[in-house]
């Protein structure tokens, strides 16, 4: 069959799955295409980690169903996160994340190769130095900040119980990728191109090597021997990750093998925290955050949850003035959103839709005036993402 795949992923991790999709495609005499309008078959990767990506991925699936003659099959994060949705409007195949090991052999056949045998393990090239003069060159291509370094995702799936997750439906078990398999994968790349900039992706980056023997702090050390000018970039980082590897990380920080790190604290209200099931408080916030000052760390971004239920207007205050105060480059900010099946569906004093855009809506304000790049639901940065993913 010729098979058209197409990611809608927000996040970089997930290029490793469409990786081993199409190597298990290919092995099996199945021919990928690059037009929609050649192939039979077309695999869409759905993404659903907040609202505006969530509603882009059920757009993009109708979009397809419309304007293509190919059977669509739906894949990734979507059906687990919004079941109800596809078993009332999708019609066609669904390939869900967990299940993808049995439903790929049985949609495509076990043939030479079984789906568990081909290569998941996903590192790649940076494709530019500076993403902003890339993209200036390039408005069509997808370039993400991600897309300086050279990417290594080091394991899938996420030991937190945070309430609001909804990607925590979709997720396979947690599983850690081996770590003499990364550092070669690394190394490789480094004597191919002489690069020495690094980013560690996973969807909880801080419990690396926890199912292996190994831990994050090992791994840092591991690449650092490639080459003395080695520089880690760390995405997805829980704070409750960096307490318990504090002194580890202020050690990497203050030798300068940290270039970047990635810190969602989701909300500085210690009541919010606790509701959300996050396992650190605002003092530890605050001991972290001032940490990276007193070292004179700048490189850190995070994410925010705007309008969780109970989230009062002192709530909302509060993480305001963390941002302000410990200025990230970079906040994520994402109103909270009532996926059918997660915990927090189930919480008291739900927050209006209004309120909840008023308050993000003020959030941007606030940090536009800090000098903070702030990425909001429906917002310039997430329409101009989705229309590159869109592109074809």
């Amino acid at each position: 069959m010729k098979v058209f795949i197409k990611g809608l992923n927000s996040c970089t991790m997930r290029k490793g799955k469409l990786q081993q999709y199409r190597f298990f495609l290919l092995a099996n005499g199945h021919t990928i295409v690059n037009n929609p309008l050649e192939s039979d078959i077309i695999l869409v990767w759905t993404c659903g980690f907040r609202k505006d990506v969530h509603d882009n991925s059920i757009n993009e699936i109708e979009r397809y169903k419309r304007d293509f003659k190919a059977e669509i099959v739906a894949m990734g994060c979507l059906p687990d996160i919004n079941s109800a949705w596809f078993k009332k409007e999708f019609k066609g195949i669904i390939i869900n994340w967990r299940d993808d090991e049995k439903k790929m052999e049985d949609f495509f056949g076990r043939g030479i190769l079984k789906f568990n045998e081909a290569p998941h393990l996903f590192a790649e090239k940076n494709l530019c130095d500076n993403t902003e003069i890339f993209r200036k060159k390039n408005p069509d291509k997808d370039a993400t900040f991600h897309d300086q370094f050279i990417k290594l995702v080091v394991s899938e799936g996420c030991n937190y119980k945070c309430t609001y997750c909804s990607e925590r439906l979709a997720f396979p078990p947690y599983h850690s990728f081996p770590l003499k398999e990364l550092v070669e994968s690394c190394r490789k790349i480094v004597k191919e191109t002489g690069y020495l900039k690094v980013i560690l992706l996973a969807d909880s980056i801080d419990d690396y090597g926890c199912d292996i023997g190994f831990d994050l702090p090992a791994l840092i050390k591991e690449l650092t021997k490639i080459h003395p000018g080695m520089k880690i970039a760390l995405n997805n980082m829980n704070p409750a990750g960096f307490i318990r590897f504090y002194d580890e990380i202020a050690g990497f920080l203050e030798k300068g093998y940290i270039q970047h790190l990635n810190l969602p604290i989701q909300s500085a209200s210690d009541k919010i925290l606790r509701l959300m099931n996050r396992p650190y408080g605002a003092k530890d916030l605050e001991r972290i955050f001032d940490a990276l000052n007193k070292i004179g760390f700048k490189e850190f971004d995070t994410h925010i949850i705007i309008g969780f239920p109970g989230e009062e207007d002192e709530d909302f205050n509060k993480t305001m003035e963390f941002i302000t105060k410990h200025k990230p480059k970079y906040v994520l900010a994402s109103c909270f959103m009532e996926a059918p099946l997660i915990e927090a569906r189930n919480l008291p004093c739900k927050i209006d839709e209004d309120i909840k855009k008023g308050r993000i809506r003020a959030a941007e304000r606030i940090m536009k005036l800090c000098g903070i790049i702030c990425n909001s639901d429906d917002g310039e940065l997430s329409m101009e993402r989705c229309r590159r993913l869109n592109l074809i």
